[in-house]
């Protein structure tokens, strides 16, 4: 997202935002949740812990497997990412009356509320 001012791809801010999510996770079960596969993970991870903003750990369920976290410079990344979001949205909104905004919040719960049903 440009306007956090940190150049990362959508793909990028897309998996940090997943691994700050879901961490410690496995890359593979953040693929099955992304419904991608998995190699196409692995060039955005490894972007991503050349930044600084990931690290990989063993599994202790399977010393074959890692485990991927986001780090503290990672965190700082993804604090700066949803503020910078939050003011495009905040920006968009400003001349929006509280109805408005009120009936956009009913009507996004509702629609996830249908995305969960259908799972």
């Amino acid at each position: 997202m440009a306007a956090s001012g940190l150049e990362l791809s959508i793909g990028d801010y897309t998996l940090l935002a997943q691994i700050s999510q879901h961490a410690p996770v496995r890359l593979s079960v953040l693929a099955d949740l992304m419904e991608v596969d998995k190699s196409t993970l692995t060039p955005p991870a490894k972007r991503l812990e050349t930044r600084g903003f990931i690290v990989r750990e063993p599994d202790p369920a399977d010393a074959r497997a890692q485990l991927v976290t986001v780090s503290r410079v990672g965190k700082q990344a993804v604090r700066k990412l949803w503020q910078a979001r939050a003011a495009i949205v905040a920006e968009l909104m400003e001349d929006w009356n509280t109805a408005d905004v009120r009936s956009l919040a009913t009507r996004l719960a509702a629609f996830a509320e249908a995305i969960e049903k259908k799972g």
